[in-house]
């Protein structure tokens, strides 16, 4: 007779693999173990977290693209301060893993929609010249990285048991084990870590303590920004931008210009065309626009 935990090995381990499935037998083996908080997970895993948002783990928080229809362009980035931009845009996906695959298995499309709220339209509708529809989308590589997360933590979880010499026998357990398993050191809130947190306070004071730019230094701001992974054809549209707009009175408060190429910077790293984090770059090019113009 075969090992449960030798199983859930090879299911975590194969991309292809029913996570759904894998959820159930992992939940099955966390009740037989009595390991409550393996348990709860697998069941907010699989029942979804429209009642627990507050135990929504980071691997489900990313960034959307906020989007106007414009009926003669189609859709284009919406521009707005980069402050309210990462508020709007970050999204908190609670759907349980079933309905995650029903996305995934339903349409042939690598973008989804996320309806804003009335309020939200609101404002957005009445800050622009024409009152283009504001919408959100995000692209379902974030409903695969779920999926790949959720594997991963199985798969630890599982080789942990292994190095513990907890197998079972088919799907019991000995007394040993389930007393071993009590005792073994595993949680899932520690696992969640190695994929980041998008908020992330600590870190980005950090990195903002670090950056100097002199007043109508664009040399310095340059560096600065293509040290942080800015290409250089982005700083020279920056520069024209800059040139364009009239001198801010506040931080924060850029011209439109300015706050026209902050919004398709944090576009285009939510779409992966830049390459830099979206956890902290939005306040980083805050932060150094804002001492390039001696605001800060």
């Amino acid at each position: 007779m075969g090992s449960i935990i030798l199983e859930l090995q090879e299911l975590a381990a194969n991309p292809d693999s029913n996570v759904e499935e894998l959820l159930n037998k992992t939940y099955m083996v966390a009740r037989k173990l009595k390991l409550e908080e393996l348990s709860k997970w697998c069941n907010l895993e699989l029942q979804g977290y429209q009642d627990n948002l507050e135990n929504i783990p980071s691997y489900r928080e990313f960034y959307g693209q906020l989007q106007v229809y414009n009926p003669y362009w189609g859709l284009q980035s919406l521009p707005v301060p980069d402050d309210i931009r990462a508020k709007i845009t970050l999204i908190r996906f609670p759907e349980s893993i079933g309905g995650i695959l029903n996305y995934l298995d339903n349409g042939e499309c690598n973008t989804l929609e996320l309806s804003l709220s009335y309020d939200i339209r609101k404002i957005l509708i009445k800050a622009q010249r024409a009152p283009l529809e504001p919408k959100l989308y995000f692209s379902t590589t974030n409903l695969k990285n779920i999926l790949s997360q959720v594997r991963q933590v199985v798969l630890e979880w599982a080789l942990k048991l292994e190095e513990e010499g907890i197998l079972g026998e088919g799907i019991q357990f000995s007394k040993s084990e389930k007393e071993k398993a009590m005792t073994t050191q595993f949680h899932i809130q520690n696992m969640q870590g190695f994929v980041g947190n998008i908020s992330g306070g600590n870190m980005q004071q950090n990195i903002y303590d670090g950056i100097h730019v002199e007043a109508n230094n664009f040399d310095q701001l340059a560096d600065v920004l293509s040290k942080n992974g800015i290409p250089f054809s982005e700083l020279s549209s920056l520069k024209e931008a800059i040139d364009l707009d009239e001198k801010p009175t506040e931080a924060n408060k850029f011209g439109a210009n300015v706050s026209q190429w902050i919004g398709n910077i944090m576009t285009k790293a939510s779409s992966g065309v830049i390459n830099v984090s979206l956890a902290t770059i939005a306040g980083l090019l805050t932060n150094a626009i804002s001492q390039y113009y001696g605001l800060m």
